[in-house]
């Protein structure tokens, strides 16, 4: 009896061991699946199992494990996984919080168009988080396309700079439905909104951005002249891309072949300050950027004229030029204007008239004009 005792506790001892060692739980067994779909390649497995880690679900909790996935995830395009690998840096509490590294995937997911990656990445350029400048622009451009989403932290912050600061709300979401018409093919707008990551208003600068759009302005439909000369000046000087000048060039050109007053006038100057000078080829540039409306080129063109510089000398075709670009309010010219009337250079002297332009360059700053003033 007692040995048949001794068997039976024996046997449930070892059906004990049994069960504890080798026993899984349905959650264990989805995990060990989900685990195996996951490192055959599955991408929604992927991210599932970067769930179950981070939730302790069928597995005991591993953060490291949890953003390990979640990385592999977002490599894929997961904008979700993208997102709730930025949260786990943000919380700190499987892995250490680490907000430059949140901030990276909250990037990637903000711009696949996750609502809660775009509220919290408006969140970090408002309290300057991650060492990001502080830029309130570009906090409400994110905000907005949150809130559009549905996300209510957004939709709070949104109405919020609604009547805080009502000015840069509008400029803003005027931007904004810039960046969406560019989204959706039209030229004009991908060359302003290139413009404006390229000039830093009212959202951050952002040179990849500006390139992208600009490149799109120029490479697609209708080839806007203005977005080559913008992508000339990026590649000659190194903004958002490896500095190019033999590129540079080539785009120089061929926004000045289609008429570019801007990019006529680059390669005016550059003509004009080779060595040695080019004055014919910087005449040619300069007046047909001229014609084109540039105030400077209108300024060069009129200097050219009163130089003899690869051009006859003329000094009633200077005036003619100088006075184009002074009307512009280009204070270089309504200087020069006003010395030539003043003193009578190369036309009948006109005291009324060079103190008219004198006074509008002194008005706008130039120091030159206000000593000859004074010294009437």
């Amino acid at each position: 009896m007692k040995n048949t005792l001794k068997i039976i506790l024996l046997l449930l001892v070892a059906c004990g061991v049994y069960l504890f060692v080798f026993y899984k739980t349905p959650e264990q067994r989805a995990f060990e699946k989900t685990l195996a779909a996951a490192q055959a390649g599955n991408a929604e497995a992927a991210l599932a199992v970067a769930g179950l880690y981070a939730h302790g679900t069928g597995v005991k909790p591993n953060g490291a494990q949890a953003a390990e996935w979640y990385r592999k995830s977002a490599a894929d395009g997961s904008a979700e996984a993208a997102w709730k690998l930025a949260d786990l840096y943000i919380q700190g509490t499987l892995v250490p919080q680490d907000l430059e590294e949140a901030l990276a995937y909250i990037q990637l997911a903000a711009r696949q168009g996750s609502a809660r990656a775009q509220s919290e990445l408006g969140r970090f350029y408002a309290e300057g988080l991650a060492n990001l400048p502080v830029n309130r622009g570009e906090a409400l451009y994110w905000w907005l396309q949150a809130a559009e989403a549905g996300d209510e932290s957004a939709q709070t912050a949104e109405q919020d700079a609604r009547l805080e600061e009502p000015e840069l709300y509008e400029e803003v979401k005027r931007f904004l439905s810039v960046v969406k018409r560019a989204q959706e093919g039209d030229a004009s707008a991908r060359l302003e909104a290139g413009q404006g990551f390229r000039l830093g208003y009212p959202v951050a600068r952002n040179d990849e951005e500006a390139l992208r759009w600009f490149t799109l302005a120029w490479e697609e439909g209708e080839k806007l002249p203005q977005a080559a000369y913008e992508l000339a000046q990026m590649y000659q000087k190194g903004e958002g891309v490896e500095k190019n000048e033999a590129r540079a060039m080539e785009l120089f050109g061929a926004a000045a072949q289609a008429k570019n007053p801007d990019a006529q006038y680059t390669l005016g100057t550059f003509a004009y300050g080779a060595n040695p000078p080019k004055y014919e080829d910087a005449f040619a540039w300069f007046s047909n950027a001229a014609a084109g409306g540039s105030a400077q080129a209108q300024y060069m063109t009129g200097f050219m004229l009163m130089q003899g510089q690869g051009t006859n000398l003329s000094v009633p075709l200077a005036v003619k030029f100088f006075r184009d670009a002074a009307e512009q309010n280009y204070v270089a010219a309504q200087y020069v204007l006003g010395q030539i009337y003043w003193k009578g250079l190369g036309v009948p002297a006109d005291k009324k008239a060079g103190e008219e332009w004198l006074q509008r360059a002194a008005d706008n700053g130039n120091e030159s004009a206000k000593a000859l003033l004074a010294e009437k």
